[in-house]
């Protein structure tokens, strides 16, 4: 017996950089730093768990694994890997992918992915800021994100910093049949 799985429909993000904080700030007693090449496992992981742990993402693992942890992996692989996190004390927290010139078109890779018990501290908006201001400084003028729909940075974050989104729901893979194990 054949088991669908479920299609991915995204929303898109855009934002005109002209507007970003050039300086995000972030609450105390977290830190903001570039990621450098030894730190892919670790930012894999968090990012890997932030979407495992998120319902609205079950059923989009070929979405996370070839768009998402696919475009992580190919940003540490660069000389400077373009990854922005944020740490508590030594522990990494949270965790945020982009690219400069995306093939794919969309520069946040993974969005900002904050453990679950530091959410609603004011990491993600700032680890957002910073991002598009990594990316301002790089030289864009404006930038592309997407989540799904229904989840809290749709809501809740990524409309900060004049973030639109589109209209209309992209959807980013057609639903597939998986042959039953």
């Amino acid at each position: 017996m054949a088991i669908p799985t479920r299609q991915v429909s995204l929303l898109r993000f855009r934002w005109k950089l002209s507007e970003v904080p050039t300086k995000p700030e972030m609450v105390s007693p977290f830190t903001l730093r570039t990621a450098g090449e030894d730190d892919y496992e670790e930012a894999r992981h968090l990012i890997h768990s932030a979407y495992g742990l998120d319902p609205e993402w079950s059923g989009c693992k070929t979405h996370i694994d070839g768009f998402i942890l696919d475009g992580v992996k190919r940003v540490f692989e660069e000389d400077e890997p373009t990854c922005i996190l944020v740490q508590h004390g030594k522990r990494v927290i949270a965790a945020s992918a982009y690219e400069v010139e995306p093939a794919g078109g969309i520069h946040l890779l993974s969005g900002p992915c904050v453990q679950t018990e530091y959410r609603n501290r004011g990491i993600g908006g700032a680890l957002l800021a910073a991002t598009l201001a990594a990316l301002r400084g790089r030289g864009l003028t404006e930038a592309l994100g997407q989540t799904r729909p229904n989840t809290p940075s749709a809501k809740f974050l990524l409309t900060k910093f004049g973030g639109q989104p589109s209209p209309v729901e992209v959807p980013a893979i057609a639903a597939k049949v998986a042959a039953a194990a």
